[in-house]
């Protein structure tokens, strides 16, 4: 069950969620400029010092929030504390949150409330983590009604999907306690979730990845292979893509 569930709070990360800061406001884009340089150097507090700043300044704008919150999730991959980790997604998710609260049809904030929730299972009891994965799904349902082109919010829906089709005979009865019901879920649901994304960003090799899980999970092997390939054939741009295109790397080497 533990294993089954640390899928769901394993990988889901922003991709490319916010994707356009607003030129305008040279006080933002500088601002976020200041905190690239701290974040090369390693230096965690001083980003945060700057990202904290930016929460207070541009609280009621989504837009911003959404790019904050990003932020915040990109900084655990430069530490190895859990305890840091934890507290950086902490402030992800509230950013996300007041993100929702400020403009409730902002599909982009919908996908980055999804992301910080399935963040949130990696720091957390089984209960909480079945909890929050209600919330991830339901968030990324919402953003993709909003926006059927948030690719983030399909490959969530993906890793849902598979995660709840993993889960063992023994914790099923747990899993309908949380749910009040055994949710349908399927790898065949998984495989079109993960599709979805694939085509509408063919080259996050997250997305790849995951498709490669389900159909790992499925019995395709020839197809996780390719999908495999096509991750170690793309370029990462972004820390969640660097990760997944090592793990490729070494799943394949495995399977050859």
């Amino acid at each position: 069950m533990r294993n089954v569930l640390n899928i769901i709070g394993t990988g889901f990360v922003f991709l490319f969620i916010c994707r356009v800061v607003l030129a305008e406001d040279a006080a933002f884009t500088n601002s976020l400029a200041r905190a690239d340089l701290a974040q090369k150097d390693g230096n965690i507090q001083e980003a945060v010092k700057i990202y904290h700043a930016d929460e207070q300044a541009e609280g009621s704008n989504a837009v911003y929030l959404c790019v904050l919150s990003r932020r915040y999730c990109d900084l655990t991959y430069l530490t190895n504390s859990a305890a840091v980790q934890k507290d950086l997604v902490a402030h992800a998710l509230t950013c996300a949150q007041q993100a929702v609260q400020d403009n409730p049809t902002n599909a982009t904030a919908h996908s980055s409330l999804a992301v910080c929730y399935a963040k949130s299972c990696n720091y957390t009891d089984i209960k909480t983590k079945l909890a929050y994965s209600r919330i991830f799904k339901s968030e990324a349902e919402k953003a993709i009604a909003l926006d059927p082109r948030q690719d983030v919010a399909w490959y969530l829906l993906g890793r849902w999907n598979y995660a709840m089709a993993n889960v063992g005979l023994l914790s099923r009865a747990y899993v309908k306690m949380v749910y009040g019901g055994l949710p349908q879920a399927s790898l065949e649901q998984a495989v079109q979730n993960f599709k979805k994304a694939c085509e509408l960003a063919p080259n996050s090799i997250l997305n790849h990845a995951g498709l490669a899980m389900a159909y790992g999970a499925a019995g395709e092997k020839k197809l996780e292979i390719a999908e495999l390939e096509k991750c170690c054939a793309l370029k990462p741009h972004s820390p969640e893509d660097k990760e997944a295109f090592q793990d490729a790397a070494k799943k394949l080497a495995a399977l050859q």
